[in-house]
């Protein structure tokens, strides 16, 4: 391929993307990307990390099925049959004995001072935190599947640029050699050329084998059966700033009397968990009311004579109170333990309440800092393309040579990796900042969990 061509190829834009922006939010990876955002629906149910995390879910619908127990009534019972040869005073011999017995109760709580209706609904609050949890860790699932699909792309820049330095690199060394088969140059000389060709060999097999494991790497955290080298886009485009948006959304979510983040549910959800805690305390020394009815079947003596036993089955049913009256002061305990805890939740939320403001004011105001600095590598970016033609322009008057062309496209080629990386970086501060507003569009891909 000769410069020409090469310079061509350099300026070309990539293939069906251009300047984006979104229509009433922050623009996202996959909104530029459209492949991307199956890749994180899937990810849902095909990544490792997600598919333990749902074994959380499981654990923690089996634990409010268990705390809802305590409403429901609970049947149990037993059965023996036994076999005895029974020795009598009375009687001469052994005599066989077939004894069955057998009890079947039910037993149902009727009043326990909303003691056993406080467990069912800390089981219910567990599970929303679970949830919670579940959510939160398939938005940092997403997160971190966002960066590792962009940082494909700049490694894919690098390896190409690292490709195209080598071709330089080894054509000089091919004139290196032949001016030094003529004498032309002395073996001191061509030294600094070898090895120059010999580094640009190394860094072009380390960024082809740090393309492969980053690729890899995105595979198996994605939970993909595979994913093409040709599958990694080939550029960013252009990606203008939405400042008026970000300030918007930020005076709405400081505007908010309480804050929607999962942390900030969670913690509320603990209060109020440590609320029906504090309640069940204060009603452990009170009498409590239950219900049993059951059938059994056992032998009874009805004479003096105890070894004269008959069957007897027994219907019955009654109420039943039960009343701790004195527990050591264990019940008093734990009153005070319930109350302390929630009014530390209390203080521990009100602290949270201004970490979350404060850490959105943060997000935004780095998301102000990569906006800028975006638009300086995006300067830089047309000043490197600026001089490349004008280097192309000096080469065919006769002023410059070959590899001053191919020198300048190859640092055409890094200002695109650092504009790269720069709207990398801006569209990554994009997703935390409205992770911090709890408005990443990702979160809905999970919105069906209940």
């Amino acid at each position: 391929m000769n410069v020409r061509n090469i310079i061509l190829l350099l300026l070309l834009p990539v293939a069906g993307l251009g300047p984006m922006r979104a229509a009433d939010d922050l623009l996202l990876p996959e909104q530029v990307f459209l492949a991307l955002d199956p890749i994180l629906h899937g990810a849902v149910q095909q990544s490792p990390r997600m598919v333990s995390r749902a074994l959380d879910l499981e654990m923690a619908e089996s634990n409010r099925i268990s705390a809802r127990a305590g409403l429901l009534p609970s049947l149990s019972g037993y059965i023996r049959q036994s076999e005895s040869l029974d020795e009598r005073a009375d009687v001469v011999g052994r005599l066989r004995v077939t004894k069955t017995a057998y009890d079947v109760n039910i037993h149902q709580p009727l009043f326990f001072w909303g003691e056993r209706k406080n467990n069912a609904r800390v089981g219910v609050i567990q599970e929303q935190i679970g949830q919670g949890n579940y959510r939160a860790a398939y938005r940092g699932l997403a997160q971190e599947l966002r960066q590792k699909y962009l940082g494909l792309i700049v490694h894919k820049l690098t390896l190409a640029r690292m490709q195209r330095y080598l071709a330089h690199t080894r054509q000089q060394l091919a004139l290196a050699e032949e001016r030094r088969a003529k004498g032309v140059i002395s073996e001191l000389e061509i030294h600094p050329v070898r090895l120059a060709a010999e580094q640009a060999q190394i860094s072009a097999e380390r960024a082809e084998f740090d393309l492969e494991n980053a690729r890899h790497d995105f595979i198996r955290l994605a939970g993909l059966g595979g994913f093409a080298d040709g599958q990694i886009p080939d550029d960013l485009p252009v990606i203008t700033p939405r400042t008026e948006v970000v300030n918007r959304q930020l005076a709405t979510f400081l505007s908010h009397d309480e804050f929607t983040n999962v942390e900030a549910v969670n913690l509320r959800n603990q209060i109020e968990i440590e609320g029906l805690n504090y309640r069940n305390q204060k009603t452990r020394l009170l009498p409590k009311l239950s219900f049993s009815a059951g059938v059994s079947q056992d032998d009874q003596s009805y004479t003096i004579n105890i070894a004269q036993r008959f069957r007897l089955n027994s219907q019955y049913a009654g109420v039943t109170v039960s009343w701790t009256i004195f527990d050591g002061f264990s019940a008093q305990a734990g009153v005070r333990h319930a109350l302390a805890r929630r009014r530390q939740l209390e203080s521990d939320y009100a602290e949270l309440e201004d970490r979350l403001a404060q850490q959105a004011r943060i997000q935004a105001r780095l998301l102000e800092f990569s906006s800028r600095y975006m638009a300086i590598s995006d300067r830089a970016l047309v000043a490197s393309e600026g001089n490349l033609q004008a280097t192309q322009e000096e080469f065919r008057r006769g002023v410059g040579t070959e590899a001053d062309v191919a020198l300048t496209a190859i640092g055409l080629m890094d200002a695109r990796i650092a504009a790269c990386n720069a709207r990398i970086d801006y569209l990554l501060r994009s997703a935390d900042f409205l992770g911090a507003l709890n408005r990443d569009p990702v979160q809905a891909n999970v919105a069906e969990v209940k």
